[in-house]
């Protein structure tokens, strides 16, 4: 009986470890928060590179973004100071640190230095349906045997364009909601990956809340892709925070 109490508590103290390393967040092994007060107009978001995540004169919302994998709209309840004061970012992961942990690094961190706590939630907002216009769409398919050459495959955007090969309705109708400033739900029903070549010139200003393109990128979906983007309500995920506080230099 002590013999079968013994092996069961043994047993017992072993879950309990592997539960605990299972539920444990990765860590950054070291890393540095520095507030940065050079004023410049210019920051570089998140880079993962190597053993190393950077990011310099970049916002709290910003870091965020890179985080959570979510475009500014779909975070609320942020401080003001939030989407003002700017930081620099230094940190270094252990060497076997896996690539999808990069992001947990990041969201641990964010809780630690900033002290910051939130919850999801799904409200009902505007947002576009990209679709096939009335007359066809004008895509090609790419040519999957260019993709051996070095800037064929890839995507590239400003704020006036998005050009590339190798591109899928899904990675289209996310680039787009970046553009737009608006979640943009991918509804052509289209598979396979195309060359996309979307231009439009930046004159009138585009007036939806949040939104930072204008309104020619409308009638240039539509002209160059044979696409449309239409307007309607769903319930989008959306990072509440519940509490967020400047950090320590350190």
């Amino acid at each position: 009986m002590a013999m079968r109490t013994l092996k069961s508590g043994l047993l017992l103290l072993m879950a309990v470890v592997c539960a605990s390393a299972q539920n444990t967040l990765p860590t950054f092994e070291v890393a540095s928060v520095k507030r940065n007060t050079t004023r410049s107009g210019m920051s570089l978001g998140g880079n993962f590179r190597g053993d190393r995540f950077t990011a310099t004169n970049v916002t709290l919302t910003q870091l965020l973004q890179t985080a959570y994998n979510v475009q500014e709209f779909q975070i609320a309840g942020q401080p003001d100071w939030a989407n003002t004061d700017r930081y620099d970012v230094d940190a270094k992961a252990e060497q076997d640190a896996r690539s999808e942990d990069w992001p947990k690094m990041l969201q641990t961190l964010l809780a630690e230095r900033f002290k910051l706590s939130l919850h999801r939630e799904q409200r009902q907002t505007t947002v576009y349906s990209l679709v096939v216009a009335k007359n066809g769409h004008k895509l090609k398919l790419t040519d999957q045997s260019r993709c051996g050459t070095v800037g064929n495959c890839g995507m590239s955007a400003t704020p006036v364009s998005i050009v590339g090969g190798n591109i899928t309705m899904p990675r289209l109708a996310a680039r787009l909601a970046r553009s737009i400033g608006v979640i943009v739900l991918d509804n052509t029903e289209l598979s396979g990956a195309f060359d996309i070549k979307l231009e439009w010139p930046q004159d009138d200003p585009f007036t939806s809340p949040g939104a930072t393109a204008n309104a020619s990128i409308y009638a240039a979906i539509q002209d160059q892709l044979g696409l449309r983007l239409e307007s309607t309500r769903a319930p989008v995920e959306t990072l509440v925070i519940d509490r967020a506080e400047k950090p320590a230099d350190n």
